[in-house]
C-alpha cells in the first residue's frame, strides 16, 4: 500500500505533462493561415530554388495571404553567404490586409546563395507567419579567390618565391618561373625604407616582367616571355578588408571597382615602409592581358620560422 502510494505523486505529474502537452500549439502548424505563392510573370521570374549568373536579371513575383488575422505589413527578409542579411518592411493599405501581391527585381551581382522569405506582422507588429516557405537564388562562381599567397623577398644566393601566376594562383622560385614564364605576372622586390630612422624596415614593391628597368640585378629573366599585365596604385581605406570580402563577391563587381582605378602600371614605387608600395590593408587592382580584372589585397608583410621576409596576399580574378 505505501509503495502504491509513493507512486501516486509521480503519476499525477505524467498526467499533467501529457495535459499540457496536448493543450501546447505544434510550432510546424501554428502558423498554417499565412500562405506564400510565387508567381512567373515575366522572363526573369523564378517560382522555386534557381540557379543565376552573374549579372542575370532575377524577379520574385509573389502573393502572402491570411485566413484570419490581417496583415499590417510584410517583411522581406534577405539573406546571403557571408551570413549578411538585410530586411525590408512594406506597410500594407487596408484592402490588401488578407491578400498582397508585390514583386522583388534584382540583378545578381554576388556568387553564392542569397535566400528570400516573405513573413506578414499583425497590428501589434507580431509574427503571424511565412507560409514555411522561402526561395534560393545560387549565383554560379564568377572569380577565383587565393588566399595566403606568400612572396618572398628575393636574396641573392637564395631560390626563394618570389614570382607568381595569377592565372593558376601559385607562387614560383626564379628557377620555376623561368620554365613557365608565359604564365607569370610578377615578382615581387625590396628596398628599405629611405627615411632615417626607419632604415631597418623593408619597403615591397611588385614588378611586371615588362618593366623598363629590370629591378633585381642577380636575376636574368631577358629570354623570359614577359606578360603584359597592368596595376593601378595602392588604394587605402579604413574598411578595406571588409571592402575586399563583401563589396568584391562577383565578376562584375570587380570590373566595376577596378574601372574606377587607373590601371596602367607595371610596378609599385614604394619607398617608405608604410605607404607606395605592398602595404598591408591595401588593395591593389589589375587587369591581365586576357582582360581579366582582379584585386589584390594586402594581408601583412612578416617573416616565418626560417626568418624569411616575405608579404602575403589575397586576390581575387575573373574567370
Amino acid at each position: 500500500m505505501m509503495k502504491t502510494a509513493r507512486w501516486i505523486p509521480l503519476f499525477a505529474i505524467l498526467l499533467a505533462f501529457v495535459g499540457c502537452k496536448k493543450e501546447s500549439e505544434n510550432i510546424f502548424t501554428m502558423f498554417e493561415d499565412v500562405k506564400v505563392t510565387f508567381h512567373n510573370n515575366s522572363e526573369y521570374a523564378i517560382v522555386e530554388d534557381a540557379v543565376v549568373n552573374d549579372g542575370d536579371s532575377v524577379h520574385i513575383y509573389f502573393t502572402i495571404t491570411s485566413a484570419k488575422e490581417d496583415m499590417m505589413s510584410v517583411v522581406v527578409d534577405s539573406t546571403n553567404g557571408t551570413g549578411t542579411w538585410s530586411q525590408r518592411s512594406i506597410p500594407i493599405s487596408e484592402g490588401d490586409r488578407r491578400s498582397y501581391s508585390g514583386v522583388v527585381k534584382f540583378k545578381m551581382q554576388r556568387d553564392g546563395k542569397m535566400t528570400f522569405r516573405f513573413y506578414a506582422m499583425n497590428e501589434n507588429n507580431v509574427y503571424i507567419g511565412d507560409g514555411y516557405t522561402s526561395i534560393t537564388v545560387d549565383a554560379r562562381p564568377s572569380y577565383n579567390l587565393f588566399a595566403d599567397r606568400r612572396l618572398y623577398a628575393p636574396v641573392e644566393g637564395e631560390d626563394y618565391p618570389s614570382f607568381l601566376s595569377l592565372s593558376t594562383g601559385k607562387t614560383y622560385s626564379y628557377s620555376e618561373a623561368a620554365a613557365v614564364s608565359d604564365q607569370i605576372d610578377f615578382g615581387i622586390d625590396t628596398i628599405f625604407d629611405s627615411r632615417p630612422g626607419n632604415t631597418t624596415f623593408l619597403v615591397y614593391n611588385l614588378y611586371a616582367l615588362t618593366v623598363d628597368e629590370y629591378p633585381v640585378p642577380y636575376y636574368d629573366v631577358s629570354g623570359w616571355t614577359k606578360r603584359e599585365t597592368k596595376f593601378s596604385a595602392p588604394v587605402s581605406s579604413s574598411n578595406s578588408r571588409q571592402f575586399f570580402t563583401q563589396t568584391l563577391v562577383s565578376s562584375s563587381r570587380i570590373e566595376t571597382e577596378a574601372m574606377k582605378q587607373t590601371i596602367d602600371k607595371e610596378q609599385t614605387n614604394g619607398v617608405e615602409y608604410n605607404s607606395g608600395g605592398m602595404v598591408a590593408t591595401q588593395i591593389i587592382y589589375f587587369q591581365t592581358p586576357e582582360g581579366k580584372y582582379g584585386a589584390i589585397y594586402v594581408n601583412q608583410a612578416t617573416r616565418d620560422q626560417q626568418n624569411r621576409y616575405y608579404v602575403s596576399v589575397d586576390f581575387k580574378i575573373q574567370k
